[in-house]
């Protein structure tokens, strides 16, 4: 019953698509009509009991509707709507079978709601766009859903754009995505948005993707996001940047690592406590990203390769030591003091280009 809400659900969404603020929003982001259309883009009306009225007039009980998470009960007990006033994205499964919405408001906050979880729909699993990834594509894995649409529009069959739905990304989505795309064969990219909490997110999304094939960042700008270079730049821009802007997502660990010391890398310790923690990263990667990193680390901190390699190898015997072994040399030790009398040595010359 409630896939069929769902469906229901749809169709009264897309019915009123037409006249309402929708189709020009996203003509003005980028988004024809044809697209608008292909990904079954609809409207929730800007009234507390449309949909609800519209699904008991189709013989729905109210404990079903409930059940759905497309109306919610008020502190007076009233069924009112879950979405009003939004643009209207389904989430499917990946025959295509609608089991949740996301909806984007013109104004309001949340920006983007997303239906909680119920029975047939659970967040922290769910992918918006999964219907789209087309045999042989590469998965690209977004923050929104106008990001997953600017991607696949872009990609043209060689790229398709996945959102993730009001989570960070989860053992679960990994499962989900690798299920239905392969990504050992495939490899992924992560499109989070240029701001410092999106590089960040696509940061940590590494520990999960590591294993599942070889993982990538798009790297863009702090103001900038997938959806926003497509309405910018055309599709023809976005194609071009997720060619040229894509780095290792290995990369960005290690930059993380060494963020927190920026600001003390012109002194020994500051240099040898970046090493400690570029070290201790490196030692959770895949072998294929152990050579790179080392070689990057050693660039940024002028050490040479040697020492990263010894700092690494000291971080994975840590880990695989007991659980109340240090997890770094301890201050005074002679690694430690090793480790500073060649930061001495090497003095910093400033980054490789």
């Amino acid at each position: 019953m409630l896939l069929a809400i769902h469906e229901h659900a749809e169709r009264f969404f897309q019915a009123r698509i037409a006249t309402s603020w929708v189709p020009e929003y996203l003509r003005q982001r980028g988004f024809d009509d044809d697209v608008q259309r292909q990904w079954r883009i609809g409207y929730a009306p800007n009234e507390w009991r449309a949909l609800t009225r519209h699904l008991r007039g189709l013989g729905f009980p109210d404990i079903a509707i409930e059940a759905s998470g497309l109306a919610r009960r008020t502190t007076r007990g009233m069924l009112i709507d879950f979405f009003r006033d939004r643009a209207m994205f389904p989430i499917t499964e990946r025959d295509a079978t609608t089991i949740a919405f996301i909806g984007r408001s013109r104004t309001n906050e949340p920006k983007y709601l997303n239906s909680p979880n119920t029975p047939i729909y659970v967040k922290g699993r769910a992918l918006f766009g999964l219907h789209m990834l087309s045999t042989g594509a590469k998965p690209v894995i977004t923050e929104g859903p106008l990001d997953a649409i600017a991607v696949t529009v872009a990609g043209r069959g060689r790229l398709a754009g996945l959102a993730l739905c009001g989570t960070s990304l989860t053992p679960d989505q990994v499962k989900t995505l690798d299920a239905a795309a392969d990504l050992r064969a495939s490899g992924v990219l992560v499109a989070f948005d240029g701001d410092r909490a999106g590089q960040q997110a696509a940061a940590r999304s590494y520990s999960l993707l590591k294993d599942a094939g070889t993982a990538e960042a798009l790297m863009l700008p702090s103001d900038w996001d997938p959806a926003a270079v497509l309405g910018d730049a055309g599709p023809k821009g976005l194609a071009a940047l997720l060619r040229v802007r894509v780095r290792p997502l290995a990369d960005l660990v290690t930059d993380a690592a060494i963020e927190p010391w920026h600001d003390s890398l012109q002194f020994a310790e500051g240099r040898v406590s970046a090493l400690r923690a570029a070290g201790a990263a490196i030692a959770t990667m895949a072998p294929r990203d152990v050579a790179r990193q080392v070689a990057r680390v050693a660039a940024q901190l002028n050490f040479d390769h040697a020492t990263v390699t010894e700092t690494t190898t000291d971080s994975v015997t840590a880990r695989l030591a007991l659980a109340d072994f240090p997890t770094a040399p301890t201050p005074g030790s002679t690694t430690t003091r090793s480790y500073e009398r060649r930061a001495n040595e090497r003095p910093l010359r400033g980054p490789t280009p």
